[in-house]
């Protein structure tokens, strides 16, 4: 799954995905989750909810730091390939153009190879055009690797630099995982710290997940994790989405109907951005406006501006660019014998935003605002 956040994107790069490894499973819409009242908590009460609010301090304000803090060693050797398996989605381009500027920076040759995502062969034909371009690395978002692809770029001497892959072993010819798994994982526990302390410790909660996407599995993981140990009072009910469904645009009324099924549900959350397109207008229609709270990991245009007007609570801020910054990092460290921090690189900055703190954000969030000055530092090249 890509987490480049747009709905086309994400449903064609399943289209792949499932061809090439095992995804996920399509069977079953719902599934209820115990992350609050029968579960036993040490923090419970008030106690969970201080921690809570402990635990998301650090994520009200807008970072200002890049995870990735030690210097390259030298400056980073001139002339290396890197080509880019890309799609037309505008997200993934994005990337493209990201990491072309990067490149370009650094002398080093960048070209893109297109697929389409619901073509399985074209993505295996991208990699041998890749490799013809005689490419030191690959750079790639979100479709699961089989064996046979990477043991192929590994035999031409190639590495593969990738974003948003899940279920990924990061060794060798894998130099990087840019906003791994834990990235979601750490978004899911700051919105449930969030859940938890907004509800004074009794929220119930219907999160719409699609198991067909791996990677979002942190998000549930992370936010039913923390909810757990903090709020023994608090429900959680797990709403999963079928592609068909996704793709037909039904993921509104699908959420309203569970929530109608769980009339004491006070907030519902998304696991993508783009996914709770349409839940405001079903919530209106449904008479539920007033009653539940909309929150949700990785908020896009939309979401911000929601969160402007009112009409939604609480999003976790995420910069798709960033990850290019990570992907450039670790070919840089690559290139020179240096270790590569994987901790670091699956990770992001974010932040809990509230219609108190979104400002004056348009478009993405994307903080730290000078989060490329700072790798431009690390890496030596002048801004």
């Amino acid at each position: 799954m890509t987490h480049t956040r747009g709905v086309p994107a994400l449903i064609a790069t399943l289209a792949l995905g499932l061809a090439v490894t095992a995804c996920g499973s399509e069977s079953g819409s719902s599934s209820n989750s115990a992350s609050g009242g029968s579960a036993s908590s040490s923090s419970g009460g008030g106690a969970g909810v201080t921690t809570a609010l402990d635990r998301l301090k650090p994520y009200q304000a807008a970072p200002t730091a890049i995870t990735i803090k030690d210097p390259l060693k030298g400056a980073p050797p001139a002339g290396k390939t890197l080509v880019m398996l890309g799609t037309n989605d505008p997200n993934n381009q994005k990337l493209q153009k990201s990491l072309k500027d990067l490149a370009g920076q650094a002398k080093w040759n960048y070209s893109v190879v297109s697929y389409d995502p619901a073509n399985p062969a074209t993505f295996n034909a991208a990699i041998d055009t890749a490799i013809t371009k005689k490419a030191n690395y690959i750079a790639e978002a979100g479709i699961p690797l089989t064996p046979a692809m990477i043991k192929k770029v590994q035999d031409a001497g190639a590495k593969w630099v990738l974003t948003s892959v899940h279920p990924v072993e990061v060794k060798d010819p894998i130099i990087v995982d840019a906003n791994a798994y834990a990235n979601d994982a750490l978004m899911g526990k700051v919105l449930a710290d969030f859940f938890v302390s907004d509800s004074k410790g009794k929220g119930n909660v219907v999160i719409e997940h699609v198991p067909a996407y791996p990677i979002l599995e942190g998000f549930t993981d992370g936010f039913q994790k923390e909810v757990k140990e903090l709020c023994p009072d608090c429900k959680v009910k797990i709403q999963e989405i079928t592609i068909p469904d996704l793709t037909a645009g039904k993921v509104p009324s699908v959420m309203v109907s569970a929530l109608r099924s769980n009339p004491d549900a006070n907030y519902v959350a998304f696991d993508v951005g783009p996914f709770a397109a349409g839940i405001d207008a079903a919530l209106a229609s449904a008479g539920l406006s007033n009653k539940v709270k909309v929150i949700g990991q990785a908020a896009d245009e939309a979401g911000i501006a929601a969160l402007k007007t009112g009409k939604q609570l609480a999003w976790t801020g995420f910069d798709p660019v960033y990850s290019t910054y990570v992907m450039m990092d670790a070919m840089f460290r690559d290139s020179l014998g240096m270790p590569i921090d994987q901790e670091a690189s699956g990770l992001q900055t974010t932040q809990i935003l509230t219609k108190d703190n979104v400002g004056d954000i348009t478009g993405n969030w994307g903080e730290p605002t000078d989060a490329l000055d700072q790798f431009k530092k690390l890496w030596g090249l002048s801004s």
